[in-house]
């Protein structure tokens, strides 16, 4: 996806879970993009906010995770407005950006990257102790 405005020209009025590479280079940063061409994301130190889509890519190439079906867009939009004004505290293991993006969007609240993290680190672990063993 190179531009909101040719995004958005494929997609009116709908919402989209989008994500693009962290700043710091290790996952994804998820967010929520809104009609209004807004992006409803939540990060440590600010928890649930809105930007704008630029803000959002950072200058990064941001990708389409998955469309919100329209039959949702009521619903996702209530989620979004009440996460903004009684807005939860950012976790990284239990509200990070992705499980945020799922749960606004009628997804589950879940994130793959940290069971992914979670694997891979029992498994790191696993090996460590096998070698000192």
């Amino acid at each position: 996806m190179n531009s909101l405005s040719s995004y958005l020209n494929s997609f009116t009025s709908g919402i989209a879970v989008i994500a693009r590479p962290k700043l710091n280079g290790l996952g994804e940063h998820w967010g929520v993009l809104l009609p209004n061409g807004m992006v409803a994301h939540t990060t440590d130190g600010k928890g649930p906010h809105y930007v704008t889509y630029q803000e959002f890519s950072a200058g990064k190439q941001v990708k389409e995770i998955r469309k919100v079906p329209m039959s949702e867009k009521q619903a996702t939009l209530s989620r979004v407005h009440q996460e903004i004004s009684q807005p939860s505290d950012y976790d990284l293991l239990a509200n990070n950006c992705e499980i945020f993006a799922n749960r606004i969007t009628g997804g589950a609240p879940e994130s793959q990257q940290v069971k992914w993290g979670f694997l891979l680190a029992l498994a790191g672990f696993s090996v460590f102790l096998a070698k000192a063993g």
